[in-house]
Parts: C-alpha cells; structure tokens; sequence
C-alpha cells in the first residue's frame, strides 16, 4: 500500500513538472497581421540607403558581403566571408582560419561562425522575440526601405527582429518563417526555426557563375 502510494505521488509530480515545463508555440504560429511601417525620414538621412548609419557601418557599404543586424538597437555584426584590405580592395588569397564573432544583446545573442576559404557561414541566434520596435526601426530607415519589408509575404507569421543586411546592395531582410530560404545580394540564407526563440542560419556565397553576355554567346554558338 505505501509503495502504491509512493508511485502515484511520483507520477503526479512527473505531470505537474511536464505541465510547467510545456514550451509555448512560437510566435511566429499566433496569427500575426502585420501593419505597415511609416517613416517621414529624408532619404538621405537614411541608415540603409543614405549616410544615416554609423562610421564603422559606413565602411562596409559597396562590400560583396553581408551582415546580420538587430532591428532593434540597430546593432550590425558584418560577416566576413569575402575579405577586405584596409583601402577596400578584395584579398584574393587563403584565409587559412575560421573567424568567430558574436553579436551580444540584453537576453538574445547572435553568433557566427564564417568560414571564408569555403564561401559560407553558420550563425545561431538566441532570445528572438519576434517583434520589431517600430519607433526605432521607422527612425532609422526611410519609407523606400521600409515598403521593401512592408511588402514581404508575412502569411500570418511575425517578423524576427533580426535581419540580414546586404552591404552591396544596401537592403535588409528581416527573418521570416515564411521565408526559409531566400538570396541577398551574392549569398543565399537557409534558415531553420526553432522554439525556444532560437534562429539558425546558413549563409553560402553563391554568385552568378556565368555573366548575360557569356550565356548569350554560350546559346548563340548552341543555336548555330
């Protein structure tokens, strides 16, 4: 009897313990409608498009490279997949390492590991929330820029607050569930979403292996 008794305490408390322990559904399930960003922000004030971003950000601009940014704090973490001298020419020579760097934020944390000599990177992300502040975001980009994320296919799912900024293009991507894959720039991003507010990225260099004019050629020479 008292071993019965022992048993059954037990197994109410393996319940009470899966209960309080149950994870929530991610965010990105609950329904989101997303309502456009506004900005009055001169174009030319614009962190993206203009000469609003920070001295170090400005540097990157022009770069066959990108970055992954928080949406939030305006906080820029560059990858360094093609690598750059100090004038801005490309260094076209073995790297010979792996780069490691993080992007550290209140309670979320962004994490990269760029392997340049093999065109990609991993990136894990901690602590999503999965909702953008929208003074700061509408403060630091222009209407142009922001219509590029109102116009994005949400499907009921929440934009992450992290986005992948492409330095030669000058645009920006927030992470979607509802997009799982797609290209910036050069590159194209795998990403998988996890519960637990938890991001991981794949990011490939991937560029045209043929220029217009080499695949015209290419055809007009098939065609005779």
């Amino acid at each position: 009897m008292k071993a019965r008794i022992i048993l059954w305490i037990m197994i109410v408390c393996m319940i009470l313990s899966a209960c309080g322990n149950e994870t929530p559904e991610p965010p990105e399930t609950q329904g989101y409608e997303h309502k456009d960003f506004v900005s009055d922000l001169p174009q030319e004030d614009c962190y993206l498009c203009g000469n609003g971003s920070d001295p170090l950000t400005s540097l990157y601009w022009g770069e066959d490279n990108v970055g992954i940014i928080n949406l939030n704090t305006f906080e820029l973490l560059r990858i360094e997949i093609n690598r750059y001298d100090d004038h801005g020419q490309l260094i076209e020579e073995v790297a010979g390492y792996m780069q490691s760097s993080s992007l550290v934020g209140e309670d979320t944390n962004a994490h990269v590991m760029a392997f340049p000599d093999n065109g990609y990177a991993h990136v894990q992300i901690s602590g999503v929330q999965y909702e953008i502040d929208r003074k700061t975001v509408q403060k630091h980009l222009c209407q142009t820029c922001l219509d590029t994320i109102n116009d994005m296919w949400f499907s009921g799912n929440a934009p992450a607050e992290y986005a992948i900024v492409s330095f030669a293009e000058r645009t920006v991507q927030p992470l979607l569930a509802s997009h799982p894959w797609f290209s910036a720039g050069d590159y194209g991003v795998d990403c998988e979403f996890k519960d637990a507010g938890e991001i991981d990225l794949l990011i490939h260099y991937c560029p045209s292996r043929y220029s217009r004019n080499e695949s015209s050629e290419t055809a007009e020479t098939e065609t005779n």
